[in-house]
């Protein structure tokens, strides 16, 4: 059985944001303790043996990036979502954690049972599966139930996001850094988070100053980069945030905002025009073929191009090949994982690259269509639930900033 599994990955992003090491290479790998500690969050061990499953799980899926640290920083959230679900005293059941799986399962078009069968023959183990899935769902129920109740989305904050998606192609973004400080660990000099996030707000006038204040002060795991976050929706923020944020000009820092268990600062990097780009309406329809990399690839590669003028072309060089040779996906722009998506904006509908790489593969990526999204606007309903999903997203990512400001999180 094979699956597509990078429709499935673009399918994990929207679902709410796992053997051997195979990208570890040689034999080394074989030596050390599958079952020994790389990571402890809070008292609670991450094991070698669980990071390999979530890599090899995240490979399946063709996730792009450092993998292990990609697999290593989720599985250290997920401690921390687990340890927030269980405090909060809410449990899922059975039926919920298998609910939860053919959802997941149902983005490759297979049942939950057919997608463990896939898994195992690539080496995932089914309850690699399940705590990826379980994590998630509990999170989902506890942000829901924390922040669900007080989330109320206004006739008039519907009202600005079909106007906004009418005049610029899509909701606003916004481009942030942020310096989060505990309300339950002060600040230097002995001054409290208030205090000192005032202080902050008044003294620097540069980027360059936030993201060294930042890198001082802020216990969010965004320190290390100097608050840097990537493009988000503004109406994701909480209501005040996202007031002040649209009155703000691009290189100025914010008061001071209080959030559960914490003071924020945000700098604005960038709001506008360039956010409206990055929220594109169009539809991107590409293929990738893989190629094993070695002495015949650029031969086997300008027998490609000289062969296909279409993705259609493709099917006939990759019949009799594994199904997952040969992926054809359509995509909203901002839905295209990364690395694709910027290949893809250099091409012409029926060129190709070689830029990028999987593991031991070499993908010929082509660009099939590029078409305007629907033109139908959406229900005032279907706003509603969106609006209400992107306030409940930053909620979330600003609960789990807190629970990784409070955590101990060390190498054994």
């Amino acid at each position: 059985m094979t699956i597509r599994f990078q429709g499935v990955w673009a399918g994990v992003r929207l679902w709410l944001a796992a053997g051997v090491l195979l990208l570890a290479g040689g034999s080394g790998a074989w030596t050390q303790d599958l079952f020994s500690s790389v990571m402890i969050v809070n008292d609670r061990a991450i094991t070698r043996y669980e990071l390999n499953q979530r890599i090899l799980f995240l490979q399946l899926l063709r996730q792009p990036g450092d993998l292990p640290k990609v697999a290593l920083d989720g599985l250290i959230d997920e401690r921390l979502q687990l340890g927030a679900v269980r405090l909060a005293g809410l449990k899922l059941t059975l039926e919920d954690v298998q609910g939860g799986m053919t959802e997941f399962a149902s983005r490759a078009n297979l049942t939950a049972e057919q997608f463990i069968i896939a898994l195992g023959q690539n080496g995932v183990e089914a309850q690699a599966f399940r705590d990826f899935v379980e994590a998630g769902l509990g999170w989902r129920e506890l942000v829901r139930a924390k922040y669900g109740p007080a989330t109320q989305i206004s006739e008039h904050e519907i009202d600005r996001a079909i106007a906004e998606g009418a005049a610029a192609g899509g909701p606003v973004r916004v481009l942030l850094s942020e310096i989060v400080l505990p309300t339950n660990a002060g600040g230097a000099g002995g001054e409290d988070a208030l205090a000192l996030a005032t202080r902050l707000s008044r003294d620097i006038r540069t980027e360059a100053g936030f993201v060294n204040a930042a890198r001082r002060h802020s216990k969010s795991a965004t320190a290390l980069t100097g608050g840097r976050l990537e493009w988000q929706l503004v109406d994701a923020l909480p209501a005040d945030v996202g007031a002040e944020l649209r009155a703000m000009k691009t290189g100025t820092i914010s008061e001071p905002f209080r959030v559960p268990g914490a003071v924020v600062l945000y700098f604005l990097r960038d709001i506008g025009q360039e956010a409206g780009e990055a929220s594109s309406t169009m539809t991107l329809e590409y293929a990738q073929f893989l190629l094993p990399e070695g002495p015949g690839t650029a031969t086997e590669t300008a027998r490609l191009r000289a062969d296909s003028d279409s993705c259609d072309d493709l099917y006939a060089a990759a019949r009799g090949l594994p199904a997952d040779r040969l992926t054809r996906d359509s995509l909203p722009e901002a839905q295209v994982p990364r690395d694709i998506a910027a290949v893809l904006a250099g091409l012409d509908a029926g060129e190709s690259s070689t830029q990028l790489t999987r593991g031991g593969w070499r993908v010929f990526l082509m660009l099939c269509s590029r078409t305007p999204a629907s033109e139908v606007p959406p229900s005032r309903s279907e706003v509603r639930v969106l609006l209400t999903n992107q306030r409940l997203a930053g909620q979330a990512q600003l609960f789990l900033s807190e629970l990784r400001a409070e955590a101990i999180i060390r190498e054994p």
